[in-house]
């Protein structure tokens, strides 16, 4: 049996084995007459209903951003977004993808302009485990009760910035995935 299923990018799907590996070996042992017929169980969101697409671990669902949109839109508080891509293609060459100035669709020479004025951009360093950057030094003039959201691409850097984050002490952080998150990103990436 196939399904199809949401992949990372935008209006595009990709067709799965709704079975695991071990499933259909389990079945060819049954037909076999080796061990009693397979049980499955109905392929079943593992987020609500609104967020279906594919997300990385500690990406926040629709409604986890919602919330902290809503909580954080008072004026006095305002949502800085660190974006953990990295502009050395040659460091991180997916980040070319949606990045590159050239023919990405969210470059990452958008921060701090006009088209995403509370973007700053602080590369999350996989060797040191730890944004890297200018901007890093900015980020630790705010006060630890900023809201901040984190991005990369997809979610994965994204969640390590968090982490970071968190580790040196801010308290109001989020993980919005990046551009390959649409509906996350349709919430926030003008910020």
């Amino acid at each position: 049996m196939l399904q199809r299923v949401p992949c990372l990018f935008k209006n595009t799907t990709q067709t799965s084995s709704f079975f695991s590996k071990s499933s259909v070996l389990s079945t060819k042992r049954f037909h076999q007459g080796k061990m009693t017929p397979p049980t499955t169980k109905a392929a079943t969101p593992s987020s609500s209903s609104s967020d279906d697409e594919a997300r990385k671990p500690g990406v926040a669902s629709n409604a986890e951003m919602r919330d902290f949109l809503e909580r954080n839109q008072d004026a006095s508080k305002k949502i800085t977004i660190v974006d953990a891509r990295n502009p050395d293609f040659s460091v991180e060459p997916s980040d070319e993808l949606c990045g590159s100035a050239n023919n990405g669709t969210f470059p990452i020479a958008d921060c701090g302009t006009e088209k995403r004025p509370n973007a700053l951009n602080a590369p999350f360093d996989r060797t040191k485990k730890a944004l890297s950057g200018s901007n890093v030094d900015i980020l630790q003039t705010f006060g630890k009760d900023r809201a901040i959201i984190t991005h990369c691409g997809g979610g994965g850097r994204g969640q390590k910035s968090k982490e970071w984050l968190e580790k040196e002490g801010f308290t109001n952080v989020v993980n919005g995935g990046g551009p390959q998150v649409s509906e996350l990103w349709d919430m926030f990436g003008h910020l």
